[in-house]
């Protein structure tokens, strides 16, 4: 067996139609884009914008505080990551593309948020329901949801099956949706980072659009991409600091990321040592 496009045994060639796919053909994913920006020019109007934030805020009263903050931690970078490695176990043909979207991400929300540094809902409105630390600037848009969104895309265009498209998307919705419940954004803000989030991997595939790693450069990657995200997980401050659930599944998330990363490995050197002996016999 060829090292250099697998990781596990499985999975780089399991849909080699769908590897080189551009997204522009996924009707799927240009269906979700196109959802999305239509909600965003809605939510332009501050009365539309407005009124579905005192709807889906004041809701969240209706929900353990636990709850809604185990789930809007999910947009949190340490979690997503850690999501995103277990699924690049299995789609090592993605890592490049991936990282990349990463980064676009990142630098597009960042500089937006600085850019417009507009006010959150804590710096503007009174009465609301806020779980964790309130928040007052740097609004527009939201980097949670941008990236659960990126993570969804991620996961969307590398299965075929629709099971697992519906839930990533269904996922990524409804982090952003309890970015709103907890009371640290505008709806707006959450739409805006799900076109960012969902846009990244069509621009990083636009210029990365064949990879060729070796298993070990997959195993090294993916190694330190974890290394990352637990050096993140001490530096961090906890935004639910009230809540220790949030740190303990944090610390799950980044447990169950190194599981899977070692028992690639494992079933990486194992297909070694077959190969090994057979070219021995």
């Amino acid at each position: 067996m060829n090292n250099s496009g697998r990781y596990l045994n499985h999975t780089a060639s399991a849909h080699p139609q769908q590897k080189n796919q551009p997204p522009s053909h996924d009707v799927g994913y240009l269906w979700v884009l196109f959802s999305v920006c239509t909600i965003f020019l809605l939510l332009m109007k501050e009365g539309v914008n407005n009124a579905y934030f005192w709807q889906i805020n004041q809701a969240g009263q209706h929900f353990s505080p636990e709850l809604l903050a185990s789930i809007t931690d999910m947009g949190n970078g340490v979690v997503t990551g850690s999501i995103l490695v277990i699924i690049l176990c299995f789609k090592p043909n993605w890592i490049l593309r991936a990282i990349l979207a990463a980064i676009i991400c990142l630098i597009l929300t960042h500089f937006l948020k600085s850019y417009f540094d507009a006010s959150r809902p804590a710096a503007l409105l009174t009465q609301i329901n806020i779980i964790g630390d309130a928040r007052y600037s740097k609004s527009f848009p939201s980097g949670h949801t941008a990236t659960i969104f990126l993570l969804a895309s991620i996961a969307f265009l590398s299965s075929t099956r629709r099971l697992s498209r519906i839930f990533f998307v269904a996922l990524a919705t409804l982090v952003g949706l309890s970015r709103i419940a907890v009371g640290a954004h505008w709806p707006i803000d959450v739409a805006l980072g799900a076109i960012i989030g969902w846009s990244s991997i069509y621009l990083a595939m636009l210029v990365c659009k064949t990879e060729n790693l070796s298993s070990s450069s997959q195993f090294m990657i993916l190694s330190s991409l974890l290394l990352l995200l637990s050096c993140l997980n001490m530096l961090n401050q906890n935004e639910f600091p009230l809540l220790p659930i949030v740190d303990s599944l944090q610390k799950l998330y980044l447990v169950s990321a190194a599981t899977f990363v070692c028992l690639s490995y494992i079933s990486y050197r194992s297909t070694k040592e077959r190969q090994k002996m057979l070219r021995i016999n």
